[in-house]
C-alpha cells in the first residue's frame, strides 16, 4: 500500500486528478439487480418450489402423495415433460401404493378400450391403434407409452377424461344449438364458467390462432364456452374416478388446464370442495409465477428438427444440443454446442422464431438461412430450398 501511494505521488497531480474523475464515475453508474424469482440455475428434470428454490424429488413426491387430486401440465411434444410426468407416478405408486391415472388425450368414447386394457386383455403394442390415437390426439404416441406400460406394471387404473373431440368443432361452428341430442348427451350436466382472472389470458391464446378474430364477441364467447365445456368435463370425469375407485386420481393435461389452478382445478374446487389439490407444472426458464402451481420441473423448450438437430432454449440462447451424423444439419455444418442467432433475419430468443422463419422462407420461395455462433465466432449456414424441413 506504502509503495502504491508513493508511485501515485511521483506521477504528480494529473495522475491524482485522473484517478479521482475515474472513481468518481465509476460511482455514479450504479447497478441495478432485479428480485430474484429463481434462487439457482436448474438443470433439466429439477423441481422448484413456489419460493424459487430447489426441491428435492421425495419432497415432490411427498406433497403430492398427501392429495386427492395430482393434477400435471405438460407440453404434448416435450419429452422432458413426460418423464417428469412418468417420474412423479413412479414415486407415488412404490410400495404397492395406488393411484388411478386419467387422460386429456382419450375420449370416453374409448373407455371400453382402456377397460380391456386395465384387465390386462389388451397388450401395450395393441393400444395405440385401438385408441386410434393417429387420428384422435394425434401427437407421438411414444411419448406416452411409459407411463402407460409403469400403469399396466403396476396394475393401475386408467381413464379417459375427455369429451369426443368432434364436439369442439361443432361448438365453436354453431354454438351448443348446433349439436344433436346425442352429443349433448356428452356434455357435462353444468358448465362451469372460466374464472374471471383467466379470460384475458384465453382472448391472448386466441388472437395467437390464425383466422380468429378477439375483438369478435361471438368468437370470444365461443371460445371460452369450449374451454369451459374441455376443463368442466375432464374435472367430472375425475371426480367420478376418485369416488368410484377411492383412489387419489392423478390426471395428466397441457399445461393450458392447470396453470394457476384456473382450468380444471377451478371446476374440480366446486364439484368436489373438501379434495385436496396439488398441481405440479413444467417451468420454462422464462418468467416466474410462483401461482402458476405447487411446484414445477424444469424442462426447458425443445425442438427436433427433422433436418436431424435438437434446439433447447438455454438462457434465451437457441444452443444445439444434439445433431445426427446421417441427417442434413450434420451436412451443412451445424455442431452441438452452436448456438442459433437468427433464421432468415429473425432473432432466436424462442422455438417460435424457427417456425416463423421456414414460413418466411417458404412465402419469398428463398433459401433458408441460419446465423449461428459458435465459440464467439459468426457464421451463415445456406440451407437452400428446405423450407418445408424435408429429410
Amino acid at each position: 500500500m506504502f509503495r502504491y501511494i508513493i508511485h501515485i505521488r511521483a506521477r504528480g497531480l494529473t495522475t491524482l486528478c485522473a484517478l479521482f474523475f475515474l472513481f468518481a464515475a465509476a460511482g455514479c453508474t450504479k447497478m441495478v439487480h432485479p428480485e430474484m424469482a429463481v434462487s439457482f440455475l436448474p438443470c433439466p428434470g429439477e423441481y422448484v418450489d413456489t419460493a424459487g428454490d430447489k426441491i428435492s424429488y421425495a419432497q415432490v413426491v411427498g406433497n403430492a402423495s398427501r392429495a386427492d387430486y395430482v393434477l400435471i401440465g405438460e407440453g404434448h411434444t416435450n419429452r422432458c415433460d413426460h418423464k417428469a410426468q412418468f417420474n412423479l407416478i413412479q414415486g407415488l405408486t412404490r410400495n404397492n401404493r395406488k393411484v388411478a391415472i386419467g387422460l386429456e388425450m382419450v375420449t370416453t368414447e374409448k373407455q371400453d378400450v382402456l377397460n380391456r386394457y386395465n384387465l390386462g386383455q389388451l397388450p401395450v403394442d395393441k393400444l395405440e391403434e385401438s385408441l386410434d390415437w393417429e387420428n384422435q390426439w394425434r401427437y407421438d404416441f411414444k411419448f406416452f407409452q411409459p407411463i402407460l406400460e409403469l400403469a399396466k406394471a403396476r396394475k393401475l387404473t386408467v381413464a379417459a377424461l375427455n369429451f369426443p373431440f368432434r364436439i369442439t368443432k361443432e361448438v365453436r361452428a354453431k354454438g351448443l344449438e348446433g349439436l344433436n341430442a346425442t352429443d349433448r348427451s356428452l356434455l357435462p350436466e353444468k358448465v362451469i364458467p372460466p374464472d374471471p382472472k383467466q379470460k384475458e389470458s384465453l382472448k391472448e391464446v386466441l388472437a395467437m390462432h390464425a383466422g380468429r378474430d378477439s375483438s369478435n364477441s361471438t368468437q370470444v364467447e365461443r371460445f371460452f364456452l369450449v374451454q369451459s365445456l374441455w376443463d368442466t368435463v375432464m374435472a367430472e370425469q375425475a371426480v367420478s374416478l376418485h369416488r368410484n375407485s377411492e383412489l387419489p386420481v392423478v390426471i395428466l393435461a397441457g399445461a393450458g388446464h392447470v396453470e394457476h389452478g384456473w382450468g380444471i382445478a377451478h371446476r374440480l374446487k366446486e364439484l368436489d370442495p373438501k379434495a385436496n389439490i396439488f398441481m405440479f407444472m413444467p417451468w420454462r426458464g422464462e418468467e416466474f409465477y410462483p401461482t402458476a402451481a405447487d411446484s414445477f420441473f424444469y424442462c426447458p423448450p425443445v425442438y427436433q428438427s427433422r433436418l436431424g438437430m435438437t434446439v433447447e432454449m438455454r438462457q434465451g440462447k437457441a444452443v444445439i444440443v444434439a445433431v445426427k451424423r446421417d441427417r442434413k444439419a450434420y451436412k451443412f455444418g451445424i455442431r452441438p454446442g452452436d448456438v442459433l442467432l437468427k433464421a432468415q433475419g429473425i432473432s432466436v430468443h424462442s422455438l417460435t422464431a424457427m417456425h416463423m422463419a421456414g414460413r418466411k422462407a417458404h412465402k419469398d420461395n428463398k433459401p433458408l438461412i441460419f446465423k449461428m455462433d459458435r465459440r464467439g465466432k459468426t457464421f451463415d449456414v445456406d440451407l437452400g430450398l428446405l423450407v418445408r424441413d424435408k429429410k
